[in-house]
């Protein structure tokens, strides 16, 4: 007996649940995301189509071996640059699991996760994801311009100079305001 019977009313109809913008959209479709969570760990997250779990299978049999899955992530100084490191977590299951945090060795850089099959004959890829940027753990450690192009350049100086035309007098630097700035009154 549910609870609805015992309050004396029959067991409600379950109406589907209302279309929303971003249900269903992808579900089914394969897929890998990485999300960078802080300077040190990151957060993998898949989906697994029925598909691509059955092709993952026929690979390991061709192979004459279990079906591994494995998420690696691939560590690099920037982008699409070269690989210095690889992170390498055994799944239990990739179809039934679907996320997965990273910690990593360092911060800083870029890092993409590749999900797929640990094979006798090495890694076979079944999924890849986007290079996402790491930030570091501190403030950037350069001192000085920070390197523009000339177009960037260019915009800086009209907009610089549009903004003193508004003012009719020229700006002073961050340094002369903090330096000429009265002293804080004391309570």
């Amino acid at each position: 007996m549910s609870s609805f019977q015992r309050l004396g009313g029959a067991a409600p109809t379950l109406a589907s649940p209302p279309a929303a913008t971003l249900r269903g959209r992808r579900y089914g479709e394969d897929r890998l995301h990485l999300l960078v969570r802080d300077p040190r760990r990151l957060f993998a997250t898949w989906e697994v189509s029925a598909s691509l779990a059955s092709r993952a299978a026929a690979i390991a049999s061709a192979a004459g071996a279990p079906i591994r899955y494995q998420l690696r992530v691939e560590l690099a100084a920037a982008k699409e640059g070269a690989v210095r490191e690889t992170l390498t977590h055994d799944l239990p299951d990739a179809v039934g699991g679907e996320a997965w945090y990273v910690a990593l060795t360092r911060s800083g850089g870029a890092a993409r996760a590749l999900l797929g099959l640990d094979l006798p004959s090495g890694f076979h890829t079944l999924l890849a994801s986007r290079w996402a940027a790491i930030p570091p753990d501190g403030p950037c450690a350069e001192e000085g311009d920070w390197p523009i192009d000339a177009a960037a350049a260019a915009w800086l100086a009209r907009e610089a100079e549009r903004q003193r035309a508004a003012l009719g007098v020229r700006l002073p630097s961050s340094a002369t305001r903090y330096l000429t700035a009265p002293p804080p009154s004391k309570p």
